[in-house]
């Protein structure tokens, strides 16, 4: 892959998958994507891995937030699943953004992926699905 540095940050870009991190700095929180089909326990697996957790989306704003740096068009896993409905830290929120008819549990869909065809709304999927192509996660780094 080429290698090169923004503002310090090291991106790395490949010919099918691309992984862009970005600084921040207090308490905002900085979405970062991977270009990659995978599950949502292997996008879990990977975001714990290398940076902290699966996005928790707990208003409109984040939502937003999670869409600008998603092309038009892709699904996303978020870090909401059901056990009952919760985010992959464990914590819950009562904010959501269901697109209609959704979560409608078909085929034991229990994690989420937000459809940003339609305004970054939520769809429930089987957890097992390679369907989406973004993965998200927020990245805490040190001031």
């Amino acid at each position: 892959g080429i290698h090169y540095y923004v503002d310090g940050w090291e991106v790395v870009c490949y010919a099918a998958s691309t992984l862009l991190c970005a600084p921040f700095s207090g308490s905002d929180v900085t979405f970062v994507f991977i270009n990659n089909r995978v599950t949502w326990t292997e996008a879990q697996s990977y975001c714990r891995d290398h940076y902290t957790d699966l996005p928790s989306v707990r208003n409109m704003a984040e939502n937003q937030k999670v869409q600008a740096v998603i092309p038009a068009g892709c699904y996303a896993w978020i870090g909401l699943f059901r056990d009952p409905m919760k985010w992959s830290d464990g914590s819950t929120s009562s904010f959501s953004f269901w697109k209609n008819g959704q979560p409608d549990n078909n085929e034991n869909e229990t994690c989420v992926a937000a459809d940003f065809s339609q305004s970054g709304t939520w769809e429930d999927w089987p957890c097992d699905v390679e369907r989406a192509r973004y993965i998200m996660f927020y990245t805490v780094l040190p001031s």
